[in-house]
């Protein structure tokens, strides 16, 4: 099985994920595997063996907010090799947060077609501009 791997930003530890279940599975060079020694062959939850060599990193390139033009996330030319950084507006989507926070104020949730009900990973954003304007009220 070769495992799935999920990174929120460039710039913070992936995730791996069991191709076949779907279960959060460490990394392979996590630290319980230095401290222990023991790498994990298998799935703990499927019981599929694990081929790590075998799974495809994010693959991460320059963003800019649709909106407003700001920079989300940018290579970062360094000798070795570059790599890619985050701003802190970076939330996930093609909107900056700013851009964002507007978007959420503005929309009704069941129309949005940035974040999806139930599962929208931008509620929290709307519950805090929403929070904001009660007590700015």
């Amino acid at each position: 099985m070769i495992p799935k791997i999920t990174q929120s930003r460039p710039n913070i530890l992936e995730r791996y994920w069991c191709g076949k279940c779907n279960a959060s599975l460490p990394g392979p060079h996590s630290a319980n595997i230095e401290k222990q020694g023991v790498e994990w062959k298998y799935c703990p939850i499927c019981g599929e063996p694990i081929e790590y060599d075998k799974a495809k990193p994010v693959q991460w390139a320059e963003q800019d907010c649709e909106h407003c033009g700001r920079w989300l996330i940018k290579e970062m030319q360094s000798t070795p090799r570059s790599y890619f950084m985050a701003s802190s507006d970076y939330v996930g989507a093609q909107l900056c947060r700013a851009c964002m926070e507007e978007h959420c104020a503005q929309t009704n949730c069941l129309q949005c077609e940035v974040g999806q009900l139930p599962d929208c990973p931008y509620a929290w954003i709307k519950k805090s501009v929403l929070e904001h304007n009660n007590d700015t009220e």
